[in-house]
């Protein structure tokens, strides 16, 4: 055993043997806590002893034989050379009489170790022969553990009493010390982060610190690996710290399990709560456990003790502790969530203080991003709970909560006994409203329109709104999952716009139901004027992202995304998801994920949809057949159809969907994509009975508006693809028949499938419409489609140069968006033709020089000559002369170093 930092110790040893070979008889106390090093000290002293000649009698106290008379002595005259007892047993007289006769002929050392536990008789006679006779050559070295309860607390004052006593106290190591012991195990005593750890853990108890070493020598071995210096459950360190606690008395053993349930650091006053001792000797134990090193205040140095002293507990013993530690920390004032977490381990809720601390602890928990802990609190607080009423308003927040972690669990584990108590007519109007969110949030639309019924019912003194483009806005987002959106009244916004009064695509019908559960919630905004993108932004600015505002979030950046402010909705959605994804809140990840999987699509980048679609089925474990499932399966089909990955599609599409899907919102989008599917892959039929299915859905849940739901343009390609022209344009015609903020795509669709039904001669000027529509609202994928049917127009028409021009640059926005098959359609229509010109001019230039800058008026001229307008086409649209436009121009091909407009790079 290698002794560190206890050179002066030794050195008092050494002294005392010293002075007994002299002639004087001397008594050494050497005391510490349980595991400080006493033993290896005692040791390597008497086996100094020994080699400077020195007779040496080693015994020990052991706590089972300390009440048998003379237990010690025996060990100690058994050691004595030639001596045979005259008679069965030992008296007091016989030993001293052996001992100075052994002290005759050299020194004696007579050690004791853990002396608290030798009998008093044995004791009593040591000291009275050392004492007798202040010239015999005896060195009495007892050792002593520090704050441990003794048969005998005289024996102890009697021994320090006398004048040729010496006490000696063994503190813990210092960082030196720790540093030179991890050496001595081959470690890198020069790591100060290391020392610092291991001291932390050990506060530099020898004991505890040789065990950690041995658990973590891999590590130890390495420099700069202080952070994995984590000893594990069942451990080298926990069972020396366990083996310390028994070692310490039943007292303390008590003392440590109760310490161990607590795991608090300052909860000294609630201690004698948990253990039926008097208050000195729980601070004498205290003590005891602290000069150990196991214990920082009331609570163990490392969670590996404390997992190991648990382990030892029987089960029972251990649940009545956490009820015990839970009633005292609520009497004494502790928080919710620290009383809480010892309700979840004792499963005890019974009371009506807890449950009312189980409700406190899950918001508290919600606070701190804890949604596990929120989660467990409330299903414990719903399980014990005696009052239907309070059930139904934890199971709602369970629900609520849950979807943080798990949309899909929050649907299948707590929705249905929601639904079921409010058939039963036992929710409450406020209960009714937060269901109703929930469902929307979920985008089950028919269960969520069967709620705002009833609410409806439950509220009818609620004045009705005014019709008009507000309330008409507002019923469709809150159906479509719009959540919490407030409704103008007669009082509030007379002067709203007036929409139409009703046709097949107006929501108004004189009642917008649910008025009561939507009421003055925090969407108001998004409807507050007729700026959507603006009132969203703003909206986007102000909000935290809370469980109740993560439905309101989702709902502004849809705003943005309809209304054309596509650009704004990625940035916002990604800076919002980066923050659910740094707060580890995987259920607003999913639904944001499917989110930035819709604008992504609407921004043409097609593998970034994949990429979000893909990441929320990632972040979700449980599935089992979700309408977030059936969200993300349709971005991923739509994707993929567009991309030419057919095969990847249609085993999307072949997948057994669940029955929940039918009656949720997301089932419009999933039709709408396989519809698509079948478009591409020549199925017209099948195409448009999916297109005119979502019609009639649309129809009967409240919702058939082309802002949400356009399924008449995709009903119309497939009549087109049919080779109905006329049943197309009925659609078309219905389409276009009311304008809302967002119109710019809309409009742009119809314009490019409006163009195939017209004579030749008119597609290119409606087509050049749509282009423009698309470009404002950066629709590329549509914009690429415009340019491909624009440019065969132009073809069809004679004029091979702009046909060539405008394909070029669709081309390139085909490629960039990865949609395959209609970089192929462009490129078969023009490849010949643009090889013939590249190979006249050289490599054609597609990207402007490096630090060559246009102005803004030069980029206008370059964009729309990029598209095939014609000089006088230019100086029309941006109302300046020919002669301006040539100048334009000339300044254009100077700068970017081209000779021709062919050349312009099509990413300009």
């Amino acid at each position: 055993m290698i002794l560190v930092n206890r050179e002066a110790e030794l050195g008092l040893l050494k002294s005392g043997l010293a002075e007994c070979a002299a002639g004087r008889a001397k008594m050494i106390v050497v005391e510490g806590g349980v595991g400080c090093g006493k033993s290896e000290l005692l040791d390597t002293f008497t086996e100094y002893a020994t080699e400077q000649g020195a007779a040496v009698l080693r015994g020990m106290g052991i706590r089972s034989a300390s009440d048998q008379p003379l237990a010690l002595l025996r060990q100690l005259l058994g050691q004595v050379p030639g001596w045979v007892p005259s008679e069965p047993g030992v008296g007091e007289q016989e030993f001293g009489e052996a001992l100075h006769r052994l002290a005759s002929r050299s020194p004696v050392v007579v050690c004791v170790d853990d002396a608290q536990y030798g009998d008093s008789r044995s004791l009593h006679h040591l000291l009275q022969a050392a004492g007798f006779t202040r010239s015999a050559r005896i060195l009495l070295v007892f050792g002593d553990s520090l704050h441990l309860p003794r048969r005998d607390p005289v024996i102890k004052t009697e021994l320090l009493r006398q004048s040729n006593s010496l006490r000696i106290r063994l503190g813990p190591l210092t960082k030196q010390g720790t540093a030179a012991l991890l050496a001595a195990q081959g470690g890198d005593a020069q790591d100060r982060p290391l020392v610092d750890r291991l001291h932390f853990i050990t506060a530099g108890n020898p004991l505890l610190l040789r065990a950690l070493l041995e658990e973590c020598r891999p590590a130890t071995a390495d420099s700069g690996i202080a952070d994995k210096i984590e000893p594990m459950e069942g451990g080298l360190y926990g069972q020396a710290v366990l083996a310390s606690l028994y070692r310490s008395g039943p007292a303390a053993l008590e003392l440590g399990h109760a310490l161990a349930v607590l795991d608090e650091p300052r909860a000294h006053a609630i201690l004698p709560r948990l253990v039926d001792q008097p208050s000195a000797l729980i601070d004498q134990n205290l003590q005891a456990l602290t000069a150990a090193g196991m214990i920082a205040g009331t609570a163990f140095r490392h969670q590996a003790a404390v997992a190991t002293v648990l382990a030892d507990l029987a089960p029972d013993r251990r649940t009545a502790l956490h009820s015990w530690v839970a009633v005292a920390l609520h009497s004494a004032g502790y928080p919710a969530s620290v009383v809480a977490r010892h309700l979840l381990k004792a499963r005890s809720a019974a009371q009506p203080w807890e449950l009312i601390a189980l409700r406190n602890a899950a918001e508290e928990a919600l606070a701190e991003d804890d949604a596990v802990l929120a989660i467990d609190c409330l299903e414990l607080a719903h399980e014990a709970c005696p009052d239907p009423v309070q059930r139904i308003e934890i199971k709602m927040r369970l629900a609520l909560i849950t979807w943080r972690t798990n949309p899909a669990a929050a649907e299948y584990r707590h929705l249905p006994e929601l639904l079921s108590a409010m058939r039963r007519g036992e929710l409450s109007p406020t209960s009714l409203g937060m269901l109703g969110k929930l469902l929307s949030a979920h985008g089950r639309i028919v269960e969520a329109m069967e709620v705002l019924r009833l609410s409806e019912d439950a509220s009818c003194d609620v004045p009705r709104p005014v019709p008009g483009i507000h309330p008409t806005i507002a019923s469709m987002w809150v159906r479509y999952g719009f959540h919490g959106v407030d409704f103008p009244d007669s009082g509030q916004r007379g002067g709203a716009a007036q929409g139409p009064a009703s046709d097949s695509g107006s929501l108004v019908n004189g009642s917008v139901p649910g008025i009561p559960l939507l009421r003055k919630s925090a969407e108001d905004v998004l409807i507050a004027a007729q700026d959507w993108s603006g009132s969203a932004e703003s909206f986007l600015e102000m909000c935290s992202l809370t469980d109740s505002m993560v439905a309101p979030v989702c709902s502004a950046l849809k705003a943005l995304l309809y209304s054309d402010q596509v650009e704004a909705a990625a940035q916002w959605c990604a800076k919002i998801l980066d923050e659910a994804t740094r707060r580890n809140i995987p259920g607003w990840q999913g639904v944001l994920a499917v989110v930035q999987g819709m604008i992504a699509l609407r921004q043409g980048k097609l593998e970034e949809a994949v990429a979000s679609a893909s990441m929320a089925l990632e972040v979700v474990p449980e599935r089992n057949g979700s309408v977030l499932v059936c969200g993300t399966s349709s971005i991923l089909a739509m994707a993929y159809t567009e991309m030419g990955r057919y095969d990847a599609a249609v085993r999307l599409l072949d997948q057994p969907v669940s029955q929940d899907w039918f009656d949720s919102v997301y089932w419009l989008g999933y039709l709408r994509a396989r519809g698509h599917f079948h478009l591409a892959t020549n199925r017209s039929h099948a195409a448009l009975s999916d297109f005119l299915r979502i019609g009639n859905l649309a129809g009967s849940w409240g919702i058939d508006h082309p802002m949400l739901v356009s399924w008449r343009t995709d009903a119309a390609q497939a009549w087109l693809q049919l080779g109905e022209p006329s049943q197309a344009q009925q659609l078309l015609d219905a389409e276009v028949s009311q304008e809302f903020p967002g119109y710019g795509r809309l409009r742009g669709i119809t314009l490019r499938l409006q163009a195939a039904i017209a004579p030749l001669t008119d597609r290119v000027q409606l087509l050049g419409r749509a282009v423009e529509e698309f470009d404002a609202g950066n629709d590329r994928l549509e914009l690429a489609k415009a340019l491909a049917d624009l440019s065969e127009a132009h073809e069809a028409l004679g004029n091979q140069t702009r046909a060539d021009l405008v394909r070029r640059k669709g081309r390139h926005l085909a490629a960039e968006c990865g949609a395959d098959p209609l970089y192929r359609r462009m490129a078969a229509g023009g490849r010949n033709r643009m090889v013939a010109a590249d190979s006249e001019s050289g490599s054609v230039r597609t990207e402007p020089k490096p630090g060559v800058d246009l102005t803004e008026a030069e980029y206008r001229v370059a964009s729309l000559a990029s598209y095939g307008h014609t000089n006088r086409e230019i100086s029309q649209q941006l109302y300046i002369t020919v002669s301006t436009v040539e100048q334009h121009l000339t300044r254009i091909y100077q700068k970017l170093r081209i000779t021709r407009r062919q050349e312009i790079p099509v990413d300009l």
